[in-house]
């Protein structure tokens, strides 16, 4: 379940949340915007599914009050070595493409789908810090929550 956003912050409280796409939507897809990056998000997540990956979590902007948020950030844990012959090659393809709109250069994953993925433990955000402990935190380093994206329960 995703909590009401933190009336200071306009993020979630900091913790970890295990949601499904479907409630991922309801809760957050709030804009038009929004619910074109829940496409793209669709497509990641159920690309990774597919290759074996359970452990996918999203973060940053998307899990605020933001109405517009650039994107959505995240990462997901390798399950296995295999997994790299397993995932579908353009969900790691780290080359960077311009983007003339924004003056930029970006992952293509983030020019088609508004989506920017890393890999855990294979990247790191700095020397010194992994996604894990990047994505909980905001820019001022306050504590921030993050969503687990969870399969739905079959009935």
């Amino acid at each position: 379940m995703i909590p009401a956003f933190d009336a200071n912050t306009g993020a979630l409280p900091p913790g970890n949340y295990q949601a499904t796409l479907d409630q991922i939507a309801k809760r957050l897809g709030f804009t038009p915007r929004r619910r074109w990056l829940l496409k793209g998000l669709c497509a990641a997540v159920e690309s990774f599914w597919a290759a074996g990956i359970e452990e996918i979590y999203i973060g940053g902007s998307f899990c605020t009050e933001k109405p517009d948020p650039g994107d959505i950030d995240g990462y997901w844990v390798e399950p296995d070595e295999g997994v790299y012959d397993r995932i579908n090659p353009y969900w790691i393809d780290f080359g960077l493409i311009p983007i003339p709109q924004v003056r930029k250069w970006k992952w293509r994953m983030w020019a088609d789908h508004g989506v920017e993925f890393f890999i855990h433990p294979a990247m790191q955000a700095s020397p010194e810090m992994g996604f894990p402990e990047f994505f909980r935190k905001d820019r001022d380093g306050q504590p921030r929550g993050v969503i687990q994206v969870v399969k739905a329960a079959r009935s």
